[in-house]
């Protein structure tokens, strides 16, 4: 099974790509500094691990599941 890969916070209909220039421009390093601001992952909250591992790697796609496997290398 194809499974497509995690690019955005749905609820906010914003691409990782966008959360990761704003975050930027806006001196933010935190999840929750975007969820203050209602910018991103304050909906379902589901896209937070993604959005936490934007702001630490840069990366903008993800498989799905792919924090949850970093988490246990880790």
């Amino acid at each position: 099974m194809a499974y497509r890969n995690v690019t955005r916070c749905i609820c906010h209909s914003r691409s990782f790509e966008e959360i990761k220039e704003y975050a930027k421009e806006q001196g933010i390093s935190s999840v929750e500094k975007l969820q203050e601001r209602k910018y991103c992952s304050s909906g379902c909250g589901l896209c937070s691990p993604y959005v936490e591992m934007v702001l630490e790697t840069g990366e903008t796609e993800f498989t799905p599941g792919a924090y949850y496997r970093k988490k246990k290398t880790s």
